[in-house]
């Protein structure tokens, strides 16, 4: 195998959870582009059958389209039993899907409502738990699995305007090194990306509504952060290229968190 083989996904089924938006579409279509079968699972049905349509006639015969709720587990084994059903195997799981973009950024740390406590855990955290645990038996199948959750440098930085947000990416960490130990023997690997502040069109979006002035972080590398920018490090840890690594958090931030 060449090196620029082991980047290769060339029939490999990935699921995307949050997928049809977001920096969850620019993930979905990148591993499209690197020749993988992809998924789009969102709780956003109308982003699942506009952004599924514009990339199957992309890539003929290789994305479907599920609206997934993380925090059912009856959507998430519907999800799983279509993926079955059409590919009959599970390569990737990006555990991307979270609450983030609806969440207020308060002036104190101690007024969050207890629902919206409840719903970010439920979401963020048990959402990855559950959706992997649906996805370990077909993920199974086959002699190769990559986990890959979604983190944020909050996790290591903290954020009392965002706390709870913080506390459930930080929980994300946590579970990666665990799911990884109790992986590892089945040859799945568990890894994740902790991206900085990301100009995504959802948080862009987001800021304008509110009239927020995004306030760049301090940064080794003085620009924005984009989407593109953690392509390379989805792809990587998807890849046969990542085969050794496993319970790792990869920060990509333009070096505001040294770690």
């Amino acid at each position: 195998m060449g090196a620029l083989d082991l980047f290769k996904l060339d029939g490999k089924v990935a699921i995307v959870t949050g997928g049809a938006k977001g920096i969850g579409l620019f993930y979905s279509e990148a591993l499209a582009e690197a020749g993988a079968r992809v998924v789009l699972a969102d709780i956003d049905a109308e982003a699942v059958r506009q952004e599924s349509a514009r990339l199957s006639e992309e890539h003929p015969g290789r994305i479907i389209g599920v609206e997934l709720d993380v925090s059912n587990k009856r959507s998430i084994e519907a999800m799983v039993a279509q993926v079955d059903e059409r590919w009959g195997r599970l390569d990737i799981l990006v555990n991307n899907a979270a609450v983030f973009t609806v969440l207020p950024t308060r002036q104190s740390a101690w007024e969050v409502p207890d629902d919206e406590w409840d719903r970010v855990m439920a979401v963020n955290v048990r959402g990855v738990y559950a959706c992997t645990e649906g996805c370990i038996e077909l993920m199974k199948r086959e002699p190769y699995g990559r986990v890959i959750n979604i983190a944020s440098g909050l996790a290591f930085k903290g954020s009392p305007g965002l706390i709870h947000y913080a506390a459930s990416k930080g929980a994300v960490v946590n579970l990666t090194r665990s799911m990884a130990t109790d992986l590892g023997p089945a040859g799945i690997t568990v890894n994740a990306i902790a991206p900085g502040a990301t100009d995504s069109p959802t948080v862009l979006a987001a800021r304008a509504e509110r009239g927020v002035t995004a306030r760049r972080s301090q940064r080794i590398l003085d620009r924005d952060e984009l989407p593109e920018d953690l392509l390379g490090t989805l792809i990587y840890l998807s890849s046969p290229a990542s085969e050794f690594v496993t319970g790792q958090t990869l920060v990509v931030d333009g070096g505001s968190y040294l770690h």
